[in-house]
């Protein structure tokens, strides 16, 4: 790796305050074993949704012969080519291809795109996952049109269906996964600004068997 890089987190790590799509529970994070009760080491149990935090929707999320996790190969995980717009939104907003367009060139070669909105900032309250913003169904062939070598989208916000448009939401969902996209959900993109030139992002999903989506860790190479 180039010493001139910065590595940077653009995931969250995974608490049991995680916020969970549509108010959710069900996130569990305690210890096993612990060496001051007596025990010969430390262990955690573990127990949350596969959609939980930082994660990726697969395309089998919503597309019935889509894409599960073991279809994706290894090097699928590395983008040489991301790119990072801001979009200014309300929440509950629907972002649609008029919000991005200026952004992106009629022939962009990025292989990921993330959509900056600041929404994280409301990460620890309610309103999070109660009205988040959300993305339109149409991108899914804006997205065909502008970038061809587009091979994921990541937010940062909860889900790309906003709880307040869930149709929408589901109509989202299948338009991008069906074109065979990863979606990076509920990311820390705060971190970039004012970072410097985004090269490289390499996500690394938890490798659960056949998984329709799974938590992903995923850092940033920034040349300053």
């Amino acid at each position: 790796m180039d010493t001139n890089m910065q590595t940077i987190w653009l995931s969250h790590p995974l608490t049991e305050q995680t916020p969970l799509y549509g108010g959710g529970q069900g996130i569990e994070i305690r210890p096993d074993k612990s060496i001051a009760d007596g025990d010969s080491c430390n262990t955690t149990h573990l127990r949350f949704p596969a959609h939980s935090g930082t994660h990726v929707d697969t395309p089998r999320h919503f597309v019935g012969d889509g894409r599960n996790l073991d279809d994706i190969a290894p090097g699928e995980w590395i983008f040489n080519s991301p790119q990072m717009i801001s979009v200014n939104v309300e929440p509950g907003t629907l972002i649609g291809a008029e919000s991005i367009a200026s952004s992106i060139d009629n022939d962009s070669k990025s292989d990921l795109l993330l959509i900056f909105t600041g929404f994280e900032r409301y990460r620890g309250e309610p309103l999070y996952w109660q009205n988040s913003p959300g993305l339109k169904p149409e991108l899914a062939d804006f997205f065909s049109s502008r970038m061809s070598r587009l091979r994921a989208i990541g937010i940062d916000f909860i889900s790309i269906s906003s709880l307040a448009h869930r149709e929408t939401g589901r109509a989202a969902h299948q338009a991008l996964l069906g074109k065979d996209l990863l979606l990076f959900e509920d990311m820390a993109l705060a971190g970039i600004a004012d970072r410097g030139d985004l090269k490289q992002v390499i996500a690394l999903p938890l490798r659960i068997a056949a998984s329709d989506g799974v938590p992903c860790s995923l850092i940033g190479l920034i040349t300053p």
